[in-house]
């Protein structure tokens, strides 16, 4: 099985621990090992038996990797587990129920999986939800094999607690008693950046999960079973809840990242640097970075772009000084995976950019920050690049206001709530979050007077 990251012995004895709770192994009970790997749970589970004088019980590890395999049944001659070759999410109707499930499933995201597997994966299980990650599948199939008041333990990254993909993944596991979520370090895999985290399920009812933050902070907390976001409610805000029944969404008439040229060392350059004959082929542009260092959207730097202010590119017997120049850089445009793919012409970005949308005054963000903040370009000149978001207010809504609201605590506050997180516990600002941002409820009324 692909997408295999390795756990840590602390890491598996921690889990192991948790696992065994108040619910010491008895004779007969059974545990299964999806996806083994070399055996570092199996072992764990063998030592904690040993410490503890307390029966092992019968473990079924399944593994599709025979290095794997060798490696797990060298270390594994004394613990009380056989090893099965098969993948772990083909049918499993054979294999009975277990008191204990424990592992560390695979990280895969669908651009990882080849069209026969997504196929195979969307008819076989609920969760193979639109982006869907494999770790996803793998609760799926190990709670159908999970005995009644039944234990599972897995160590998964977080997001399934707040993307849109993971919808049906969360009504699932409220179907059971999840126990208690973990938030370990970001960096607790060697070598990877995950935010991983320890969730434990019983299959029995139960309505309040024991909450444990990075930060050390605990609650006790009960989980939505609508299938909404976890984020709210899993982390600790720091003001009121926004409550509107109007959303950022539609009072603004678009969200979207910036434009992506697949080759912005060739298209932005220094203000100062354009050729004479290419002013007219130019806008002011900025990245995320530029957006704190400037204090705004307004920069040194500029896009030297090849479309008209409606979005569209010129043939290329109309190009003139832009073509001229756009020929010296043939080699490095044609380069770009959207030309060899056939998506674009070789002078063209590597999207269409929506420029009667982004030449409007608007409102800018960094698409990745350490807190959530706004710039305004009243102008509306600016073309943003891709790490970069742009909102455009609908015309009802007067852009100073929607300025200082985003900027408000309550709206941050929010936002830090229901953002995904990135490296070093910074939040990635999305559209689809960003849509969802309750607003005040007079910028809804505002807009049904208009319609009126």
């Amino acid at each position: 099985m692909k997408g295999h990251v390795p756990t840590h012995a602390e890491l598996a004895d921690r889990m192991v621990a948790k696992l065994f709770e108040k619910r010491l192994p008895r004779d007969g009970d059974r545990i299964l090992y999806p996806g083994i790997g070399t055996g570092p749970f199996a072992l764990a589970v063998s030592q904690f038996c040993n410490e503890h004088d307390v029966p092992e019980p019968a473990g079924v590890g399944i593994e599709l990797d025979p290095d794997r395999i060798e490696t797990a049944r060298d270390r594994l001659q004394d613990a009380n587990v056989e090893i099965e070759r098969r993948e772990f999410l083909r049918e499993l109707s054979n294999l009975g129920e277990f008191r204990y499930v424990v592992g560390n499933p695979p990280y895969v995201p669908i651009e990882g999986l080849d069209e026969e597997e997504k196929e195979r994966y969307r008819a076989q299980f609920d969760v193979a939800n639109g982006r869907f990650d494999l770790f996803a599948l793998f609760f799926e199939q190990a709670l159908g094999v999970l005995a009644d008041d039944g234990r599972l333990v897995f160590v998964t990254p977080e997001k399934f607690e707040y993307t849109e993909a993971t919808t049906p993944l969360r009504r699932l596991m409220t179907e059971y008693h999840v126990e208690e979520i973990e938030h370990l370090q970001e960096d607790a895999f060697d070598g990877h950046i995950t935010f991983p985290t320890v969730t434990t399920i019983q299959n029995r009812s139960g309505d309040e999960t024991r909450i444990v933050r990075r930060d050390g902070t605990e609650d006790t907390v009960v989980l939505p079973t609508d299938g909404g976001s976890w984020a709210s409610t899993l982390r600790e805000t720091r003001s009121e809840t926004l409550e509107s029944d109007v959303t950022l969404g539609e009072v603004t008439e678009r969200i979207s990242c910036g434009v992506a040229t697949g080759a912005d060392s060739v298209f932005v350059t220094d203000e100062s640097e354009v050729p004479p004959q290419l002013d007219d082929w130019t806008y002011p542009t900025t990245s995320g970075r530029q957006l704190r260092i400037n204090d705004g959207p307004y920069s040194n730097q500029v896009f030297i772009c090849p479309y008209n202010e409606d979005g569209r590119l010129p043939p290329e017997d109309e190009l003139g000084a832009f073509g001229d120049w756009a020929e010296m850089h043939r080699d490095r445009l044609e380069d770009r995976s959207c030309v060899e793919k056939g998506k674009q012409v070789w002078y063209g970005w590597h999207e269409n950019p929506p420029l009667q949308d982004i030449l409007q005054p608007k409102i800018v963000c960094k698409d990745v920050a350490d807190e959530p903040a706004f710039w305004a370009d009243r102008e509306g000149s600016v073309v943003p690049r891709h790490s970069v978001y742009y909102l455009v207010p609908a015309d009802h809504v007067d852009l100073k206001e929607m300025l200082d609201y985003l900027n408000s605590e309550p709206a941050r506050a929010w936002i830090e709530s229901h953002a995904q997180k990135a490296h070093n516990d910074f939040y990635r600002l999305q559209s689809k979050m960003l849509t969802d941002l309750p607003v005040p409820e007079e910028w809804g009324k505002s807009y049904q007077t208009t319609l009126v």
